[in-house]
């Protein structure tokens, strides 16, 4: 019976401390994943924001979708934080009937208070809106 017991625990002991297989993603393998917006018309939403040193505002932002898309339509919009929430102080839309869209505008500010940049794209196919993105910058001082 003593045999038998230890038998069965170097038994154990070997099953327990014998090499396994794994199954986990490799470093590198997790480092090539993406995170990204899951569109299905729309290929590429791209924005840029920045305040020059004298106070010119400048933005872009432009949509690429799917060429059987034949309408988009690009809103965008400076804010300003005051008393404690963010307000619209300009915007602009820019409509074009095909598959990209480009708004490129600058807006002079006043200086000490924080600025971002809002846009949102929509596309079209015949007319019937078809998909929706949006984007909200980070706030600069200026």
């Amino acid at each position: 019976m003593r045999k038998r017991t230890v038998v069965l625990v170097l038994a154990l002991l070997i099953l327990c401390l014998a090499p396994m297989q794994m199954f986990a993603v490799q470093a590198n393998q997790a480092a090539n994943l993406e995170i990204g917006p899951l569109w299905v018309n729309i290929v590429r939403f791209s924005n840029f924001f920045d305040i020059s040193s004298n106070g010119l505002a400048q933005i872009d932002t432009s949509l690429l979708a799917r060429s059987n898309i034949n309408g988009v339509v690009i809103n965008a919009s400076i804010q300003r934080y005051a008393n404690g929430n963010w307000q619209t102080i300009k915007s602009w839309t820019n409509t074009s009937n095909g598959y990209i869209g480009d708004l490129t505008e600058n807006w002079n500010v006043v200086s000490g208070h924080y600025y971002r940049l809002v846009s949102n794209g929509t596309v079209y196919q015949n007319g019937v809106l078809v998909e929706q993105t949006s984007y909200t910058g980070p706030a600069y001082w200026y």
